[in-house]
């Protein structure tokens, strides 16, 4: 059974939505951010071929000395799809459970984009408003009360990150025919290792 909360942490806003409008410098700011990000990643941990996220969030445990607990959790339409959360020891990430494995990938891929670039959002409401609103609440379940949104910089820059890593993941390098030789061979070789 998948459990049906999560503290959401991605709400999906649109650049600027909040803390202003993100102008277009700061929006190529932020693209060639990601762009740096994502080679630095890809260059210190490699993607597997065949794909496979599970094998490569294993590869970002080793490379970072920290477990990721991936969770798929139901999803309704209107909710968050996805959820990070840093706990005590380990990263949980959550994510929606009833979607095609592409889609559930890519909602993985933008949550390991927050964890990557240390998002830290914004809390909604302070523990003291939180507890006064549900008082008998377990100090554990505060934590869902505690939500926090990050800003729509971090969804565009997690996001844009994410289309990077699936772009580089389910794309193949340019197939050499096996009998091919000659210089455009030998450097479409090259190119090919290059890209994998």
């Amino acid at each position: 059974m998948m459990p049906s909360v999560i503290a959401p942490r991605c709400t999906r806003l649109a650049p600027g939505e909040r803390g202003g409008p993100i102008d277009e410098r700061g929006l190529a700011e932020l693209r060639e951010r990601a762009r740096e990000r994502v080679r630095a990643v890809l260059a210190a941990v490699p993607l597997p071929r065949p794909w496979s996220m599970n094998a490569w969030v294993d590869r970002l445990e080793a490379w970072r000395g920290r477990e990721i607990d991936l969770v798929p959790v139901a999803h309704r339409p209107g909710q968050p799809s996805g959820a990070w959360q840093a706990r005590p020891g380990y990263d949980l990430i959550a994510y929606a459970g009833q979607t095609s494995a592409l889609h559930q990938d890519h909602i993985i891929a933008h949550e390991l984009a927050h964890l990557l670039c240390a998002h830290t959002g914004t809390c909604l409401m302070s523990e003291r408003e939180a507890a006064e609103l549900a008082p008998d609440l377990a100090p554990r379940a505060l934590s869902h009360l505690l939500t926090r949104v990050t800003s729509g910089a971090d969804e565009y820059e997690a996001e844009l990150i994410a289309v990077l890593l699936m772009s580089a993941a389910t794309s193949e390098p340019p197939a050499v025919r096996p009998g091919a030789s000659g210089r455009a061979a030998d450097q479409a070789r090259r190119l090919a290792a290059l890209l994998r």
